[in-house]
């Protein structure tokens, strides 16, 4: 099954420091489903180019290479998920990406995750016959 997967990094309004920075956000979509987070750089909004989505300027070196870094680095979760879990959520590779990993979960909860990812592939991969088997 071929998903969508798309990085995007966009300046948050209304987070206007005292020095007039504003924090630059990442936010990943995966078949339509977003989830964003804060890359903990900021930027003046003029050293910004929204058609691009990365910054310009005396700074842009610096902020363009985290950012690239960061988009890598989504990347190969995104892809690392893929082949192990073979559903992947925009949630579940920003989680992986800042290091928020499920641990010390029950029998029960693993076996919770499990229904509710092919619940996600009904229509899919998955018939609604399978996933009643394991309801």
């Amino acid at each position: 099954m071929k998903s969508t997967f798309k990085v995007l990094f966009y300046l948050k309004k209304g987070s206007e420091k005292k020095n007039g920075e504003v924090m630059i956000m990442a936010r990943i979509t995966i078949d339509g489903k977003q989830c964003q987070f804060s890359t903990k750089q900021s930027i003046q909004p003029d050293n910004w180019s929204i058609a691009a989505g990365k910054a310009k300027g005396r700074d842009a070196g610096r902020i363009n290479a985290l950012l690239d870094d960061i988009r890598s680095s989504l990347n190969t979760i995104y892809h690392e998920m893929q082949r192990r879990d073979n559903y992947v959520t925009a949630e579940k590779v920003k989680n992986e990406f800042l290091g928020h990993s499920e641990s010390h979960e029950t029998i029960l909860s693993l076996f919770q995750k499990h229904n509710d990812d092919v619940k996600q592939l009904v229509g899919i991969s998955k018939t609604i016959a399978t996933y009643r088997k394991y309801e």
